[in-house]
């Protein structure tokens, strides 16, 4: 039986819906499929004949998140094992995601054939309840449609019957840097500014301590290590340390995270017009 890991990260469980549509389209009596969070793959053993990796991320700041791409620096090496990578965006400006993540599963010794950029309901909020992405079409409102996840299946039924018959040809992952939606005015931005440039304007976490149970889970969902509580219980948030994932606010059940939702939106408008060719996409053998 041949064997497949999806490792997924996920902050808005977009990445993670797509992670588990590509599960869906691999497993079958032949393949024995196994979906982890990339911050749980330590016990991933490539000795023990893995045939294929997909990894997923969504973009943050027109990149691959720095959490997620340390998980993936820190994976072991693979042998004989195929990659597949995709990236969840909600139809904004971004870099060529599927091909930062190849070079990186290249490293590991892994032999990508194939990638996707994926359309997904963009995640910035208009309030605690509404997303961007469930209001605007311009923003990814009623994706994923059937049609592009069917690209996205077709994609990974084309991977996994090569690998079965052993029918693999050689795949240039630099096809995979067509896979982005930068216009010419954000390459000249993207030239100028860092990831953290792009990451600054957008609004801090705040902590409301009235509505805080203490419970820690904000502590363990940030990857960044910028939320901590002191011995009086005092919730205290780096502003320096914080990626501006938002995953905490996603997270806290009590509402006592929160941030300039108005703000974030207003900078995610104005930065809309530079994204070009985007939708879903996917490149593969």
């Amino acid at each position: 039986m041949k064997k497949a890991v999806i490792l997924y990260y996920s902050c808005s469980n977009n990445t993670k819906q797509i992670a588990r549509i590509a599960s869906n389209a691999i497993e079958d009596k032949k393949w024995e499929v196994l979906l982890k969070p990339l911050n749980a793959s330590e016990s991933i053993q490539p000795s023990k004949g893995l045939d294929l990796l997909v990894v997923g991320v969504p973009v943050h700041y027109w990149d691959i998140p720095q959490a997620a791409l340390k998980m993936i620096q820190d994976l072991p090496t693979f042998q004989n094992t195929y990659g597949f990578v995709f990236s969840t965006y909600g139809n904004c400006v971004c870099n060529p995601v599927p091909f930062h993540l190849s070079k990186a599963l290249q490293a590991k010794n892994i032999k990508v054939l194939g990638g996707a950029q994926v359309l997904m309901p963009h995640t910035a909020h208009t309030d605690h309840h509404t997303r961007l992405g469930d209001i605007d079409t311009s923003f990814g409102k009623g994706e994923p449609t059937q049609q592009n996840l069917s690209k996205l299946q077709s994609a990974l039924h084309c991977v996994k019957n090569k690998i079965e018959a052993r029918q693999l040809p050689y795949f240039d992952v630099n096809k995979l840097k067509s896979l982005h939606t930068r216009g010419p005015l954000a390459s000249l931005m993207n030239i100028m500014m860092t990831t953290n440039m792009r990451r600054q304007p957008m609004p801090h976490v705040l902590h409301n301590k009235s509505k805080c149970k203490l419970c820690k889970k904000c502590l363990f969902v940030c990857d960044a290590h910028a939320i901590e509580m002191s011995e009086d219980k005092e919730v205290t948030i780096d502003k320096g340390k914080c990626n501006r994932c938002y995953n905490c606010i996603e997270q806290c059940t009590e509402k006592s995270l929160h941030t300039d939702w108005n703000r974030m939106v207003s900078l995610t408008r104005s930065i809309h017009p530079f994204a070009k060719n985007t939708g879903t996409r996917v490149i593969t053998v």
